[in-house]
C-alpha cells in the first residue's frame, strides 16, 4: 500500500485527506499526520495500514470528546451518544471511553453528586424528579439512588416548599384548592404520601 496523496482540505485547513492508492480513505488533524510521519508515496504494508488507521480514528474520536467536555461535564452516555453520532468507529469510541474513564475525565458518579448538589435546594425539586433527569442521562439507577441517599434530599420538605410557592395562585373552595395543589405536586414529581402531607400542613381558605 502506497500514500499517493495528502491533500490539505479547502474548509479546513487544519485537516488533510489521505490518498491510498489513489484512493480516499481517511481525513486527519494536521498535527495527527505530523505525528505519525505520514507523507506521500510512503509504502505500508498491511500491518502497518491497520495500525495506522486505529490510530487516526482513536485520536480523532478523543479530541471529539475532549472538545465536548470542555464545554460542559457530561455522562458517560452522553459521550458515547455523541460520539456515535459523529460515526466515530465502535472500537475507537470503546477505546476513548476506556481512557477518560481511567483518567477520570468522566465519572458517573461524582456527575450525579455534582448535578444534586447543584438542584436539590431549588424549591420544588423531588427525589423522582432527579431520578427520573438522570436516568434520561442514561445514568445507572443505582448510582442515583445510593447518591440522593447520601444527599439526604426530604421529599416532605421540598413538597411544603414547592406548596407554598404555589398556593397564592390557586382559586376555588378549600376542596378545590387542596385537590389542585395535590395534583401540582404528584406533576412535580412528589410521592403521593408527601403530596398529601404538605396540601394537609398549609392552611388552605376557599375563596
Amino acid at each position: 500500500m502506497r500514500i499517493t496523496g495528502i491533500e490539505q482540505q479547502k474548509k479546513n485547513i487544519k485537516r488533510y485527506n489521505i490518498y491510498i492508492d489513489g484512493e480516499y480513505r481517511c481525513s486527519v488533524d494536521s498535527d495527527i499526520l505530523q505525528e505519525l510521519g505520514l507523507s506521500e508515496e510512503m509504502e505500508l504494508d498491511e500491518t502497518e495500514f491497520n495500525k495506522t488507521m486505529e490510530i487516526i480514528q482513536y485520536k480523532g474520536a478523543l479530541r471529539a470528546a475532549l472538545y465536548i467536555l470542555a464545554r460542559t461535564p457530561k455522562t458517560e452516555s452522553d459521550i458515547e451518544k455523541r460520539l456515535i453520532e459523529k460515526q466515530h468507529p465502535s472500537k475507537a469510541i470503546q477505546q476513548v471511553m476506556e481512557y477518560l474513564k481511567e483518567i477520570g475525565y468522566i465519572n458517573d458518579e461524582s456527575y450525579v453528586e455534582s448535578y444534586i448538589r447543584s438542584i436539590k435546594d431549588i424549591t420544588g425539586t423531588s427525589r423522582r424528579s432527579i431520578l427520573q433527569k438522570l436516568v434520561n442521562k442514561g445514568v445507572d439507577k443505582e448510582i442515583i439512588q445510593q447518591k440522593l441517599d447520601e444527599a439526604d434530599i426530604d421529599d416532605y420538605e421540598s413538597a411544603i416548599k414547592a406548596a407554598k410557592k404555589k398556593v397564592s395562585n390557586l382559586k376555588g373552595s378549600r376542596k378545590e384548592k387542596k385537590l389542585k395543589l395535590l395534583s401540582y405536586l404528584y406533576r412535580k414529581g412528589f410521592e403521593i404520601d408527601a403530596c398529601k402531607r404538605a396540601a394537609e400542613t398549609l392552611d388552605l381558605e376557599g375563596d
